[in-house]
């Protein structure tokens, strides 16, 4: 009974307004083509409990048979209840700010004279986080060196994959959203951008903000089923073979910074863009929101610091 107290105080103490912060920053990333949430999550150290409390929850039916099992599913639900909240806010509205409908070609990260400043942003921002999954090996080794180069050409490739133009029929959103979610789960390779590439981000950002239900619920169908499916991978992958997980993890991490390149020839998720490696005139501009990203990662480092120094002296009260 003193192990299952534990559990559950651990829980509620999971219930704050920080684990909404962590969720806010994670939608908003999922939300933009080309960025990772789960990157977000590595870089604020919560990734890894992320993933377990994921997998609590699919084996819930089974762990529900015994106390110390329903402890680990109030400790998984108290994490990701107020985790959801925030993704979902940020989620809802900076799709409506930065990406829009089809229609709105004003939106930040559509329009040219505001979407290299986001990027740039962007760029920054994972960049600096590269260190993030690497420092968290424990041996380094040659494999590791492997698993890099690995993640860094599959990220890379997929980056520059060509993309579809045709509206996506509902069923196809099934599909679109398991996809979706399981190389979202991946630090480094961005959901969105892979609906864009299946030609469903339009789709399903519309259905959203339309209140077409039926058709964003066959999409979060696909989310449910891919979740079920590819989260108990990632953590068996994560216990077993943790440091080569996180080796291919960096990998892809670098990868998607092509994704992220300030300069393009389109801004729009519904067409091909291709890279113009020289800036433009305003190129100090977008420097200057490469240092704001930059300067993000290095408070994101601060406030992770601060949850483990906290946590640190609950456990040592």
């Amino acid at each position: 009974m003193d192990k299952i107290g534990k559990v559950v105080g651990k829980a509620n103490g999971s219930k704050s307004p920080r684990t909404v912060a962590c969720g806010f920053m994670m939608g908003g990333a999922d939300a933009i083509p080309g960025v990772s949430g789960s990157t977000i999550a590595l870089i604020l150290g919560i990734y890894e409990q992320f993933i377990s409390a994921l997998a609590t929850i699919i084996r819930s039916p089974r762990l529900a048979r015994n106390p110390q099992g329903r402890a680990e599913i109030i400790s998984a639900l108290s994490f990701l209840i107020p985790l959801g909240v925030g993704i979902v806010i940020s989620y809802v509205l900076i799709t409506k700010l930065l990406v829009g409908g089809t229609a709105d070609k004003d939106a930040l990260m559509k329009a040219k004279d505001t979407a290299p400043f986001c990027y740039a942003f962007f760029f920054g921002l994972v960049l600096l986080s590269l260190r993030e999954p690497w420092r968290r090996i424990r041996k380094k080794s040659l494999y590791g060196g492997l698993a890099v180069a690995i993640g860094f050409a599959a990220s890379f490739t997929f980056s520059g994959l060509p993309y579809a133009t045709a509206e996506p029929a509902t069923w196809m959103l099934l599909f679109g959203g398991a996809a979706a979610i399981s190389v979202m789960l991946l630090p480094g390779v961005s959901g969105s951008l892979l609906l864009v590439m299946l030609g469903q981000y339009n789709a399903v950002v519309e259905a959203l903000h339309s209140g077409d239900f039926f058709r964003f619920g066959v999409f979060l169908g696909g989310i449910l089923l891919g979740a079920l499916l590819f989260v108990p991978l990632l953590k068996e992958l994560l216990a077993r073979a943790h440091d080569l997980t996180m080796a291919m993890l960096s990998g892809l991490m670098a990868g998607s910074l092509r994704a992220l390149w300030p300069w393009k020839s389109s801004y729009d998720p519904k067409e091909e863009a291709m890279l113009n490696i020289l800036p433009d005139s305003d190129w100090w501009w977008s420097l200057l929101a490469f240092a704001g990203g930059a300067a993000v990662v290095i408070l994101l480092r601060q406030f992770e610091r601060k949850l483990r120094n906290d946590s640190t002296i609950k456990q040592a009260g």
